[in-house]
């Protein structure tokens, strides 16, 4: 295979991993469990951690805490920024900002969350096998520390 080949190849999954990426957040904001269900592998071996929930695996665990969350939520507007990806083979890691809107009873929520993501190809084209959300701090800093200066 050429290198103009591999680079084609390249290219066409990073879009074919990023258009994963967007079906999964068009499914979380339409709070719609069929298309959620149609972007992952849906594999006895998935995992899937929300924010603040344990380790979820396998297909069941993961469509049930999805239509919990769908259930309980009135309106979502839910989009991915600052999204990396990296293919490893047959496999692809896209981390992400999600920038989250959420509506459940008389309470609006504005979140964002550290998203990564993988993906499997599979013959039916890139499928989610993990989803891991944590909470971002909206105001982080981190300073140069002095070695040789005390601490406070």
């Amino acid at each position: 295979m050429s290198d103009s080949s591999r680079s084609r190849d390249a290219l066409a999954d990073r879009q074919a991993v990023l258009a994963a990426v967007d079906a999964f957040y068009a499914a979380l904001q339409a709070l719609d469990l069929k298309a959620m269900g149609e972007v992952w592998a849906r594999r006895e071996q998935d995992i899937c951690v929300h924010p603040g929930w344990e380790i979820l695996e396998g297909w069941p665990l993961i469509r049930e805490s999805w239509r919990a969350i769908f259930a309980n939520t009135g309106f979502m507007r839910a989009y991915a920024s600052e999204v990396r990806v990296e293919l490893i083979g047959d496999l692809a890691r896209a981390t992400n900002v999600e920038n989250l809107m959420t509506v459940a009873g008389a309470q609006t929520a504005h979140s964002q969350i550290a998203a990564t993501n993988l993906f499997l190809r599979t013959e039916q084209g890139w499928r989610m096998i993990l989803h891991h959300g944590s909470p971002m701090a909206l105001r982080h800093s981190v300073e140069e520390v002095d070695p040789d200066e005390p601490a406070h």
